[in-house]
C-alpha cells in the first residue's frame, strides 16, 4: 500500500511540475501532453479532458499534425460522445486535410524557449520509453526548469542533468537514444581541433546551445549533438554555417571539453 502512496505523490508532484512549466511556457505542446498523460494516470478524468482540449485548440493553431493525430486518437477512446467532441474531431479533421502530413512545428527553427521545449520533449519520450523513472523524470524537470532560469555557460540539457547526478544507467541510455534516433555516437577525443571549423558558429551559438562543429566532410559539417531529436538546433546551425550539418550524438563531457577548449582559444 505504501509503494502505491508514493507513486502517486510523484505522480501529483509531476503534475505539479508540469503546471508550473506551463505558466511560463503555455504553448508547450509537450508538456501539455505530459500533463494530459500524468492526470490519466492518476485517474483525474475532468483535470485529463481539460488538458486535451487545451492541447487539441494549441495543436490546430500551430497546425502540429503530429500533435493533432495524437489527440484524434484520444478523442476516440473516450466513451462520452458529446457535441461538443464530435465538433472538435471534425475542426480537427478540417485543419489535417489543409496542412501537409510532415507538418511539425517541432521541426521547425523554434524561437525564444525553443531548446528548453526540445529537452523537455526529450525527457518526456525518455520516461516513455522506460528510461527514466516517475521520480527521474521529475527531478529532470525541476532541473532543466531552475537551469534555464539561469545563465549558464554550457548548454542546459537533458544528459548535462544526468551526467551531472551520475545517472547509474547513463550509458545504456545513450544507446538508445542512438539507436532510436540513427544518430552515430562518437568520441570528440579522437578528432583534433580546428579553430577555423569552430569559427564557422557563432561562440554564443555553440555555448547555448547543443550543436558544436568538429570535423567535415565534403564542404558538409559533422556537428557533435547532445539531442538527436532536435531538428531546429540543425537548422539553425546550417543557417548560421551555409554548410549542410550532419548530427553526432557526444556526452556531455565531451562537449564540455570541447566547447572549452574553443573558449580558451578565441580569448
Amino acid at each position: 500500500m505504501s509503494k502505491l502512496i508514493d507513486a502517486r505523490e510523484e505522480l501529483e508532484q509531476t503534475a505539479a511540475m508540469l503546471e508550473q512549466i506551463l505558466e511560463v511556457m503555455p504553448e508547450d505542446l509537450t508538456t501539455l501532453r505530459a500533463l494530459y498523460e500524468t492526470s490519466l494516470k492518476l485517474e483525474l478524468p475532468e483535470r485529463a479532458l481539460e488538458s486535451l482540449t487545451r492541447l487539441d485548440d494549441l495543436a490546430r493553431s500551430t497546425q502540429n499534425s503530429e500533435m493533432i493525430d495524437f489527440v484524434l486518437n484520444q478523442y476516440a477512446a473516450i466513451a462520452e460522445d458529446s457535441a461538443e467532441i464530435q465538433g472538435r474531431i471534425n475542426r480537427l479533421h478540417e485543419v489535417q486535410n489543409m496542412i501537409s502530413p510532415v507538418a511539425d512545428t517541432r521541426a521547425a527553427a523554434p524561437g525564444a524557449g525553443g531548446d528548453l521545449e526540445a529537452e523537455m520533449a526529450l525527457a518526456w519520450d525518455l520516461f516513455q520509453d522506460d528510461q527514466l523513472v516517475q521520480e527521474e523524470y521529475s527531478t529532470v524537470l525541476h532541473d532543466l526548469t531552475e537551469m534555464s532560469s539561469n545563465k549558464m555557460g554550457v548548454p542546459v540539457t537533458v544528459l548535462h542533468i544526468l551526467h551531472d547526478r551520475q545517472f547509474s544507467r547513463f550509458e545504456r541510455l545513450m544507446t538508445h537514444l542512438c539507436q532510436k534516433s540513427n544518430v552515430p555516437i562518437i568520441d570528440l577525443s579522437r578528432f583534433e581541433e580546428d579553430e577555423e571549423l569552430s569559427r564557422l558558429l557563432p561562440l554564443d551559438f555553440i555555448s547555448r546551445h547543443g550543436a558544436l562543429p568538429f570535423s567535415e566532410v565534403g564542404g558538409d559539417l559533422l556537428l557533435a549533438v547532445l539531442n538527436p531529436f532536435d531538428l531546429g538546433v540543425i537548422q539553425r546551425a546550417e543557417g548560421l554555417s551555409g554548410r549542410r550539418c550532419h548530427p553526432y550524438l557526444v556526452t556531455p563531457s565531451d562537449y564540455d571539453q570541447r566547447l572549452g577548449k574553443i573558449k580558451a582559444a578565441a580569448a
